[in-house]
This record gives C-alpha cells, sequence and structure tokens, in this order.
C-alpha cells in the first residue's frame, strides 16, 4: 500500500511555524519519523484519487473519502458517504469534532489528531510556535487501534489475566465476609492494570467482551475461597445497557460452586430507573445481589437508591479518605448510612488505609470495609483479617447505626 502527503504536507517537527497549526500525524509501521499533514489550510480532502489533498492508495479507501473541515474555532471530520467508513477513536462517524490525541483512521491508516493550541475541552489558547514547536518534538507515538485490537484480541484468546481478591470485611467483627474480584493483565505488551485494558477495548470497541472475561476468570478463579464468601463482580457502564449482561451473568452458573455473587453497578450509572428496577429483577432471579459501586464520586443519587435499593452501597474511597478531619463529610456519610439502613442496604467504606479512617467509618455505622489497611488485594484468600482490622472490634465508640 502506498500513501502520498500532497499539499499541505509537513516533513518533520522542525518547522515551529508550521507545528503551531493542528495537524494529522501518521507513524510508519517499520519506524522512522512521523509523516505529518498540516492542516493549516482547510478543507483538506482525503480519499484515493489523486487530486485529493491527502491521497492514500487503497483500494478500501473511497476516492471521495472524508474531508477535514473547520468548525468556528475547532476542526472535524467528515465522512463523505465513504464505502467502509471513517473512524474515530474505533466508532464510525458521519461528523465528529476533534481533540488533541483522537486517533482517525481509514481503512487500515491510522492518523493522530494532534491540536496542541487547545485544551482538551476544545477550548482555543493563544498560539505560541516557539513553545508549541518544542512541545510537537516530544510528543510520543499514538496508539494503534488497529494494532490494540489485534493484541487485545490475543490477550482474549489467551486468557491472559490474573484474578486478585480484596477482602470485604465487617467492622464490628472483622470477619471477611466477601471478596471483590480484580483484574490484572498478563500480556506482555499491554499494561497490567485493568483500568488501562478496560479503557483501551472501551476505545476499540471490545469492552463488554474483555468485562465478561474478567467476570468469568474471576468466578473461575474463586475455587478457593469459603463456600460462604460472597463474590463482588463489576461491570462496565456499557453493559447495563447491553442484552447479553443478564445472559453472561447467568452463564456463570457452573463455575459458582455456592459462592453468593453481588453485581456491583457503578453508581454514574445508575440513571434510568425502569432499566434499574428491570435489571435488579433479572439478577434476583438468578439469586445475585446489587451493589452501586463508587457512591459519592459523582452526583450521589438519592432518588435511584431510594427507587431501586441496591442490597449493598459502596461509598467511593474520595468519600471516606481522610474522613476523620472532615466533619461535613462525616454529616453527609452519616445521613446516607442512616438513610440506606432503613431501606435495609449494607453499606461499604471503601479505600480504608488508616486506623483512624476505620474508627470513623464504624463510628458513623457502615457496616463494611475495603482498603489496604484491612487487607491489599491477594491472590489467595486470607484466613484472617489484618490485626489492625480485628483491632476495630475493641474501638469504645458505639455504633449509630444498626441494620
Amino acid at each position: 500500500m502506498a500513501m502520498e502527503f500532497v499539499g499541505t504536507a509537513m516533513n518533520g517537527a522542525t518547522d515551529t511555524l508550521a507545528a503551531a497549526s493542528p495537524y494529522l500525524e501518521r507513524y510508519p509501521e517499520l519506524g522512522g519519523p512521523p509523516e505529518r499533514v498540516s492542516l493549516a489550510a482547510v478543507p483538506v480532502t482525503i480519499g484515493r484519487a489523486e487530486n485529493a489533498d491527502l491521497t492514500i492508495y487503497s483500494n478500501v479507501v473511497s476516492k471521495a473519502h472524508a474531508v477535514l473541515i473547520k468548525v468556528g474555532e475547532r476542526y472535524a471530520i467528515r465522512d463523505l458517504q465513504s464505502t467502509n467508513g471513517t473512524f474515530v477513536n474505533g466508532r464510525r462517524v458521519a461528523e465528529q469534532l476533534l481533540t488533541d490525541g483522537d486517533i482517525v483512521h481509514f481503512a487500515q491508516i491510522e492518523f493522530c489528531f494532534r491540536d496542541q493550541t487547545a485544551d482538551s475541552s476544545g477550548h482555543v489558547k493563544d498560539r505560541k510556535p516557539d513553545v508549541l514547536g518544542t512541545q510537537a518534538l516530544r510528543l510520543a507515538p499514538p496508539v494503534s487501534l488497529i494494532r490494540s485490537t489485534e493484541v487485545l484480541r490475543d490477550l482474549i484468546r489467551l486468557e491472559a489475566i490474573r484474578t486478585v481478591f480484596q477482602p470485604i470485611v465487617d467492622l464490628d467483627t472483622a470477619e471477611v465476609v466477601g471478596v471483590e474480584a480484580l483484574a490484572r493483565g498478563t500480556h506482555p505488551t499491554l499494561s497490567a492494570s485493568p483500568a488501562d485494558l478496560l479503557t483501551l477495548a472501551e476505545r476499540c470497541g471490545m469492552v463488554i467482551e474483555l468485562s465478561q472475561l474478567l467476570r468469568r476468570l474471576a468466578v473461575q478463579a474463586s475455587h478457593g475461597l469459603p463456600a460462604s464468601t460472597k463474590l463482588f463482580l463489576n461491570v462496565h457502564p456499557r453493559e447495563l445497557g447491553d442484552r447479553g449482561l443478564i445472559d453472561s451473568i447467568a452463564a456463570l452458573g457452573p463455575w459458582r460452586q455456592g459462592h453468593p455473587i453481588v453485581i456491583e453497578v457503578p453508581e454514574a450509572a445508575v440513571t434510568d430507573v425502569a432499566a434499574m428496577k428491570s435489571l435488579r429483577a433479572a439478577l434476583s432471579d438468578l439469586a445475585v445481589e446489587v451493589a452501586y459501586d463508587a457512591f459519592g464520586a459523582g452526583q450521589t443519587r438519592l432518588l435511584e437508591m431510594t427507587a431501586v435499593p441496591p442490597h449493598y452501597l459502596k461509598f467511593d474511597k474520595t468519600m471516606i479518605q481522610g474522613l476523620e478531619t472532615a466533619k461535613a463529610r462525616q454529616d453527609m456519610v452519616a445521613a446516607i448510612v442512616n438513610s440506606a439502613a432503613a431501606l435495609g442496604i449494607r453499606t461499604i467504606a471503601e479505600g480504608i488505609e488508616t486506623a483512624a479512617t476505620a474508627a470513623v467509618c464504624r463510628q458513623l455505622g457502615c457496616h463494611l470495609g475495603q482498603g489496604y489497611l484491612l487487607c491489599p488485594p491477594t491472590g489467595t484468600f486470607p484466613r484472617v483479617a489484618r490485626p489492625t482490622a480485628k483491632d476495630l472490634r475493641s474501638t469504645d465508640t458505639p455504633r449509630r447505626v444498626k441494620a
């Protein structure tokens, strides 16, 4: 496949004046310096035709495939009814405003849109060519979505994931009553971080497939847990509108081995009361409980909590860490704990890292705790929690709430 940059082509990154303008950048597969197309003059037409501003010689690229335009102070890509489509961050688009770092691809060819004159929201900054030229030289190669998709498929095929468990501890008895399953990637060319893997999978359109794999491997790895231990499993927000979510959870049955399952739904995704009622009913039919995760990280959804009460409410670590010195936040947590207890909801304080935080969580009525103080994520089930968790039993401050 041949490629030619014409008209607005810019070679290298040493032209600081050109670097002040947004540009498309491609890193050759065999290495070498980046190939750049300046967007100093728009529109820039893209296609297989010889008279295109950016000519891509490929049978799967239309003669007039797409055009880069300005919309106000922003840049946008517009598909010209191409046969095989124009994609931004792995999603086919008709027209899309671009943000610095977006990956645009046509067929097998990818470009990174670079605009160091705008912040992440698209707001145009003052242009400083001498500074921008230096920044352009330091930019790292963009992530290839095509290559990433291939590697993610390899990770899924090889099941290159290791499951670790973080205990959830009763703040009265220090007993481990459940564990949250957490993933660690083991593929040699990808990050071990589950957040990184899920972010990449989302951009590649594979997040549902990856999320289902993480749950299945977690259930399979739970065979060493005592039968009474509850297994907390995460779902990705994208799955909540997917018909396959319930089927994928039902399919875990053969590996459950008696472990009660709790599905953690991110608070930010709990927006549709009718949909949550339907989900909770379907999970109830499978004898699966529900937890609202990361509660308080964004908009605290008290209406949804009362309309569709979960079995568990997990306070986000941003609500918990440093709680012992934040009186206003203590009052807020106490109010939510009391409201939750009235609905039969058990509360979990996530991110407990100090004994002082653990003590105040217990004082405010939180039933369960999770965090490095109690026990870090581990590949084996701990028979007892750390001594610091046991010490909670001797805390002389009374609990406010009993559910």
